[in-house]
């Protein structure tokens, strides 16, 4: 046993001062014999025996409480052998490389792997003595290093060690050792180290990890070598599931099993909207993988009420997906997100200029087929055909897209129609507006002349072109002219960036299509190019009217001036219009965004305030200083899991949920298979290049004067039931 405070233990010496008080103070009278006292004592006896005895035991709590509280003012302690590696001694230059990527919140034993490499790490700067300086570097991805420069100061390292949280973020173990390597390249001290503190499992010890040159690598497995089991969703989709109508969707988890056991009969929750909606069981190979399959609808309460019986709404809009498993040690990777966009039920009415009794010869026959290629009621599209004669009863704002195809200027003028499409076009509709051999450029000039993007011009012929009597089968043949000029940037292109939609698109011919007219001066707005042919000319142009906007192809939509209906393209194509008409139009579903990814939030000239909701329920409020004169707003906070909103104020400051910026984001499960490194690849790892050989293991101190503050106080606690009276 040793000693702190050595001067201390002379103290105990005070332990014989009870003693001497005692003998001090015993009685001194003399004893004078009385006859009637002897039989009084003679009854009480054993009560003076049990008296002495307790005297006796009261004399032996004081000694030792007066021998305790110097031995409690020396600091006793004792050495034993450490568990820490043997490098830790002697001065050197060191870096303290700490873990704390999304798999060192794994549980073992109560604790966390993260509190158990801080607790180590401490014990490793307390071991490493006041003539060592040290640095401080995460491991995960991104993260900063809390101690940057090499010092002595262990107050602050120490303040910067306790200060480290939790992370979602993957690990990145090549990138932090490089960091180590350059700190310790100013190092004064001849020996330089890089004390790795992880779980050293096979994936985070990861082939292009390697000690730096002139550096020793010394690995500390805070798992202390014990398995580490674990189970994670790795993979999430959804699905259409037509069968079930246009909001049903099939959802499909696939579940990695990182043990070397089978798991059987493993629950697995469905939740939408935050609500489990269905549950599951789930048999898991050893260290393989498995999938299970939902089939859900998504819905909605009635709004506003209403009869509880009714069935639920179509559940369009947007829906947050979560599949999660029953939990294990690490329960970070236990639930995996996604956002699910369903789009509304959509009305289009389809303006007939030249129908046919042979219904295939129809001009509206194959955009028909487009719109509606099923039979279901309940298809995502309800679309009606009439003709300018028979135009529906309903008012034209009950429709979210009209289609005027090849209509006679005529028989348009005739009637109201203009004006109500006018009128509809303004009030916020789309209108789509097809030519053929019905229009005549001078009079739609005249009859169109507010709705037209520009006026026609006249017609240009670059192959055969069927006649109007002719069997719509037949190939009309010739070269014709191709679409060559996209517009990269516009919604309603975006499923033909790439892959084969493009290519489709691209392979239409053109064999006749309408030329135009400059945009007149004075115009309200100008109209923009979507599609063009290879010649330049304009093939889909879009104008916007108020608060509608109207498209104007200057081919026919059927396969009288071209090819394009019998297409792949022209279904998305057709359906694609109505949706950007509508103002909801079809999204490639986004990829979910990793932890620590940057996300773009897309921004409108007049927004002022954007605030975004983390999954934890934090917000984050950017002002117009920021916002203004950028298109995208880059937000990188997403260092935890779950739903992001988005809400954004305009000119009137009041922030209002943008819906098609939401997003989620999820942990990167490439690290969650938590085995051991092989003996052979951690041995490589720790290659010393600076220690001396034989080096031993550092001894440890245990404390003993806490042991002995707890006896003091048993004792004073002794002491006070022995004065206690009877």
């Amino acid at each position: 046993m040793q000693f702190l405070a050595p001067a201390f233990v002379a103290f105990t010496a005070v332990a014989v001062l009870p003693v001497l008080i005692h003998l001090v103070g015993r009685s001194r009278a003399r004893i004078r014999p009385f006859p009637a006292m002897d039989f009084l004592l003679a009854g009480h006896r054993h009560v003076a025996r049990r008296t002495r005895v307790r005297q006796l035991l009261l004399l032996l709590l004081r000694a030792a409480i007066m021998a305790t509280v110097p031995l409690c003012l020396a600091k006793p302690f004792v050495e034993a052998r450490s568990d820490l590696p043997p490098q830790v001694s002697g001065a050197q230059s060191a870096v303290l490389l700490l873990d704390d990527s999304l798999t060192m919140g794994y549980r073992l034993g109560g604790t966390t792997l993260l509190q158990r490499a801080k607790t180590r790490a401490a014990r490793i700067l307390s071991a490493l003595g006041s003539h060592a300086e040290v640095a401080l570097v995460l491991g995960s991805q991104g993260a900063a290093a809390p101690v940057p420069e090499l010092t002595g100061d262990r107050s602050r390292l120490l303040r910067a060690l306790s200060a480290v949280t939790p992370s979602y973020r993957p690990a990145d173990l090549p990138g932090a050792m490089r960091r180590a390597a350059q700190i310790l390249q100013g190092a004064q001290r001849r020996g330089r180290r890089i004390y790795l503190l992880s779980h050293l499992s096979a994936r985070s010890l990861e082939p292009g990890l390697a000690p730096p040159p002139g550096v020793e690598v010394v690995p500390v497995d805070v798992a202390e070598g014990q398995p580490l089991p674990n189970r994670a969703v790795v993979d999430l989709h959804v699905e259409p599931a037509p069968s079930l109508g246009p909001a049903g969707v099939r959802i499909q988890a696939e579940v990695y099993n990182a043990a070397d056991q089978p798991v059987r009969d493993l629950p697995v929750t469905l939740l939408v909207d935050g609500r489990p909606v269905a549950r599951g069981l789930l048999d898991l190979p050893a260290q393989g993988r498995a999938v299970k399959r939902f089939y859900h609808v998504l819905s909605r309460p009635p709004a506003g009420g209403g009869d509880a019986a009714r069935a639920p709404e179509t559940g369009a809009g947007l829906h947050d997906v979560t599949v999660e498993i029953e939990g294990d040690g690490l329960p970070a990777d236990d639930r995996r997100h996604l956002r699910v966009e369903v789009q509304r039920r959509l009305r289009v009415l389809l303006i007939d200029g030249d129908p046919r009794t042979l219904r295939r010869n129809d001009e509206v026959f194959y955009l028909e087929m487009a719109l509606h290629p099923g039979e279901r009621e309940d298809h995502a599209l309800e679309v009606l055909t009439t003709t300018v004669d028979e135009l529906p009863a309903r008012p034209l704002s009950d429709f979210d897209a009209v289609f005027l195809c090849n209509v006679r200027a005529q028989e348009a003028q005739r009637g109201p129609l203009v004006r109500l499409l006018l009128d509809y076009v303004r009030g916020g509709g789309g209108l789509f507006i097809t030519v053929g051999s019905n229009v005549e450029p001078e009079a739609y000039n005249t009859a169109f002349a507010e709705l037209l993007p520009q006026p026609l011009a006249g017609t240009r012929t670059t192959g055969p072109v069927r006649g109007p009597d002719e069997d719509s089968e037949a190939a009309p043949g010739g070269p014709g002219e191709r679409l060559e000029r996209m517009d990269r940037h516009h919604p309603l292109l975006q499923p033909f960036l790439s892959g084969h939609a493009a290519e489709s698109l691209l392979a239409a011919r053109f064999f006749r299509y309408m030329l135009l007219r400059p945009t007149p001066r004075g115009a309200e707005a100008a109209a923009s190019t979507v599609l063009g042919y290879e010649s330049g000319a304009p093939a889909l142009l879009e104008r916007p009217l108020d608060k509608g906007r109207v498209l104007l192809l200057t081919s026919t939509i059927d396969r009288d001036w071209n090819d394009l209906p019998i297409q792949p393209a022209f279904l998305p194509l057709v359906q694609q219009a109505v949706r950007y008409l509508a103002g909801s139009p079809l999204r490639e579903p986004e990829p979910p965004a990793l932890v620590g990814q940057r996300q773009e939030i897309k921004l409108r000239p007049d927004d002022t305030r954007v605030e975004v909701t983390l999954p934890s329920g934090r917000k984050r409020l950017f002002e117009r200083e920021r916002l203004q004169g950028r298109k995208h707003l880059s937000f990188t906070e997403t260092d935890e899991p779950g739903p992001f909103r988005v809400a954004v104020a305009g000119e009137d400051r009041v922030l209002r949920p943008r819906p098609t910026e939401f997003f989620v984001v999820n942990v990167d499960v490439s690290q969650s298979d938590l085995r051991r490194a092989s003996a052979a690849r951690i041995e490589q790892l720790a290659q010393s290049v600076s220690s001396p050989t034989g080096a031993l293991a550092p001894r440890r101190r245990v404390e003993l004067w806490h042991a002995l503050g707890a006896l003091l106080l048993a004792l004073l606690v002794g002491e006070a039931l022995l004065l206690r009276e009877k």
